[in-house]
C-alpha cells in the first residue's frame, strides 16, 4: 500500500498494509481540531470536527520520496509528533518516538483504500465533537475503542514494530525534522 501527500512529492509505502491495523478510526479531540486549524487545513475535518486516523506500524513504513517535505508540529513541549509537509501542507502522520503507532489521516490514502477498509470501527472524544456527535461515540474513550486499538498496540509491542520509524533518526528519540512547538494563541486562536 502506498501513500502520498495531495501533491504526491510526499510517498510512502505502508508494508503489511491492511493486515496490521485496527482500521478506520475517528478521534474529535481537541487536538486534532487545533492543529488542522493550525495548518489551515478544516477541510480534513468531517462534519463534526472529527479527524480520521489510520494507523500502522512505525517498523512498516518506507519513505520512498519528499522526506525533505517533512515538518513536524507539537502542540506542547511535551505533545505527540505531528508530521505534515511542505510542499502542500498535507498532515501525515501522529506519532511518538519508541511506540508502535503510527496515526496516519485519512487524507493520505486513496479512496480505493478506505473503502477496502470499510466502516469506521470506533470514534472517540465526542465531547470535543462540533454539534452533536454521531450516535454511540464516547466523551473520551470507551471500552470499544480500548478494545479496538489495545490489541494493536500490545502486538506492536510484542513484535518491536516502533523501530525504526521513518519519522526519526537512528537515535529513535530525535525527528527527522526540527519541531516547532505552538504558542497557546496558535492552538487557540481568538
Amino acid at each position: 500500500m502506498e501513500i502520498q501527500c495531495q501533491c504526491g512529492q510526499f510517498r510512502a509505502s505502508l508494508n503489511a498494509f491492511p493486515k496490521n491495523t485496527p482500521g478506520r478510526l475517528v478521534c474529535y479531540c481537541d487536538d486534532c481540531q487545533s492543529y488542522l486549524r493550525y495548518l489551515k487545513r478544516d477541510d480534513l475535518l468531517d462534519a463534526n470536527g472529527g479527524t480520521q486516523v489510520i494507523p500502522a506500524y512505525p517498523s512498516d513504513v518506507e519513505i520512498l520520496s519528499g522526506q525533505e517535505t517533512l515538518q513536524c508540529t507539537r502542540l506542547s513541549p511535551k505533545g505527540i509528533f505531528r508530521f505534515s509537509t511542505s510542499c502542500c501542507n498535507t498532515p501525515i502522520v501522529n506519532t511518538r518516538p519508541n511506540e508502535p503507532w503510527a496515526g496516519f489521516l485519512g487524507c493520505v490514502y486513496s479512496p480505493d483504500a478506505i473503502r477496502r477498509l470499510g466502516q469506521v470501527r470506533c470514534r472517540i472524544m465526542g465531547r470535543y465533537a462540533k454539534g452533536t456527535a454521531p450516535p454511540g461515540t464516547p466523551d473520551k474513550l470507551n471500552l470499544k475503542g480500548l478494545l479496538t486499538v489495545m490489541p494493536f498496540i500490545l502486538k506492536g509491542k510484542l513484535l518491536k514494530k516502533a523501530n525504526p520509524s521513518p519519522f526519526f533518526n537512528k537515535d529513535e528519540l530525535t525527528p527527522v525534522a526540527v519541531p516547532y512547538v505552538l504558542t497557546k494563541a496558535e492552538r487557540w486562536p481568538e
